[in-house]
């Protein structure tokens, strides 16, 4: 067989840039790679500028407003962004993150209610680093249904850390269950902070406090 005649080769077997019409097969151009790169990086500009706002105090920044904190104009954050609730979807998943520390946080209580006690410092300390950002998601909650649905699956796991911490006749108690659940959430810590004007401390001890009370009215 002629080795430099490939007419009787089959199709398949042809290189991929020898067969008609076929533009051979490149690797990512580095100017792809560049752009690739820059899009990630103003991508992050947007959520970092998004993030410093909320924690100023602009608790529903505009897009303008994100915009220029990331030196780029409109037309560039709406090719990043849809719209604010996916840009709302990237900020908010920073909670996430930051609710691992509760989750999986290990005390050294020797009884279920003295390690309930223990988490109250895990939650103040993580409510007092997102306060904004929570505060953020509970007042566009109205306009995003995606933050709606993230506050309800934080109040779920919420929920669930505390009821994995109570002894078995505590759980059965619904009513009570609930109520140590409101004592200890963001919105009981929120009011305490700001309405009240109580510091740090005094404000733990009052939630220890509650706690307690609950518990001794059930004879825990």
């Amino acid at each position: 067989m002629d080795m430099k005649s490939d007419s009787h080769m089959p199709t398949h077997a042809v290189p991929a840039d020898t067969v008609k019409g076929r533009k051979p097969r490149r690797a990512l151009a580095p100017e792809t790679d560049g752009r690739l790169e820059r899009s990630v990086v103003t991508r992050q500009k947007i959520v970092d500028a998004a993030t410093a706002l909320v924690y100023e105090g602009h608790v529903a920044p505009t897009a303008q407003q994100v915009a220029d904190r990331a030196g780029i104009g409109l037309r560039s954050l709406f090719r990043h962004f849809d719209d604010m609730d996916s840009l709302y979807r990237e900020f908010s998943s920073r909670f996430d993150a930051e609710i691992e520390p509760l989750l999986h946080s290990r005390l050294s209580g020797s009884t279920r209610q003295e390690r309930l006690i223990q988490s109250i410092d895990v939650r103040a300390g993580l409510y007092e680093r997102m306060a904004p950002l929570l505060v953020s998601c509970r007042v566009n909650r109205h306009t995003s249904p995606y933050l709606a649905q993230r506050l309800m699956e934080w109040a779920r796991v919420e929920r669930e850390v505390i009821i994995h911490m109570l002894p078995p006749a505590v759980v059965e108690n619904a009513p009570l269950v609930e109520a140590l659940c409101m004592a200890m959430s963001f919105e009981a810590w929120t009011r305490l902070r700001r309405e009240q004007g109580l510091g740090d401390q005094p404000a733990r001890e009052v939630v220890r406090c509650t706690v307690r009370a609950l518990l001794a009215s059930a004879g825990q």
